[in-house]
């Protein structure tokens, strides 16, 4: 008996999706589970678009400043390469005033012996 009811029970039920002349026709149920589905999907498609917006802006402004600091910095490496290039002429200028010098007693001490040489002395 409980068979025969079972088979009653699935020929009352009535189809999911149907194909008449009229068309697709979906069952109440059906339809509010796709509708529902789609509107999720649209949610979530939605929060992760809105999600990636905000972290691309965060990813631009962290950009924008770096490109800031970076050319902080080149100006501050510009201004040290001068401050450089200026000691290392100061540096070259007092070598050549100690080379010009060493020469000058290097000449001193030749006219020097040369002097004593003339006199007699011997050294």
């Amino acid at each position: 008996m409980r068979a025969a009811r079972n088979s009653e029970v699935g020929l009352v039920r009535r189809q999911m999706i149907e194909n008449s002349d009229r068309g697709v026709t979906l069952n109440k149920s059906l339809a509010w589970t796709i509708g529902c589905g789609l509107i999720g999907a649209g949610l979530y498609a939605g929060l992760n678009m809105a999600t990636l917006t905000t972290r691309l802006d965060d990813v631009s402004s962290r950009s924008a400043m770096a490109t800031q600091d970076r050319s902080q910095i080149e100006v501050r490496v510009r201004l040290l390469e001068n401050a450089q290039s200026q000691s290392t002429a100061r540096f070259e200028s007092l070598f050549q005033s100690l080379q010009e010098l060493k020469t000058d007693q290097r000449e001193s001490n030749r006219l020097l012996r040369q002097l004593l040489q003339e006199r007699g002395i011997k050294q």
